[in-house]
């Protein structure tokens, strides 16, 4: 099972090794999607953990314990594709290649590589594209 988690640390917590105990007490994979962490000033990660539904409602527990703000992604790209004009605009901040133009110079949206980081909404001259939200784990 896989679900995905946008993690807020304070500074204080970025100094502690959470993630790497995490993946080795709680025998959950972790892919980090997007991070934005600095030393002394605290960030946020996005990832996608997989293992068993209770390793992960396990995971949250910890993450929340060790006091990690644990928001579930249930965020995703809503892009209204029809009024695409396929101008490229979008695919010039999308560093996972989510978006793209193929061979023919049409926009291509794989929702699997996609991070849901919403720069592309900022990009699209048209505003084709809406980040759903995310809600508290």
């Amino acid at each position: 099972m896989k679900r995905r988690y946008a993690l807020r640390f304070s500074p204080t917590l970025v100094e502690q090794p959470i993630v790497s105990k995490l993946a080795r007490s709680y025998d959950v994979d972790i892919n980090i999607l997007n991070a934005d962490v600095a030393s002394g000033r605290g960030g946020k990660l996005i990832v996608e953990l997989c293992g068993t539904e209770q390793n992960l409602d396990a995971s949250v527990v910890y993450l929340s314990e060790m006091g990690v703000i644990v928001s579930e992604m249930v965020k995703e790209l809503l892009f209204r594709e029809d009024g695409c004009i396929h101008c490229g605009a979008c695919t010039a901040v999308c560093s996972p290649r989510a978006l793209r133009l193929n061979a023919e110079a049409k926009l291509v949206f794989d929702v699997s590589l996609c991070v849901v980081c919403g720069l592309c909404t900022q990009a699209c001259p048209l505003r084709l594209f809406e980040v759903s939200h995310e809600r508290e784990a």
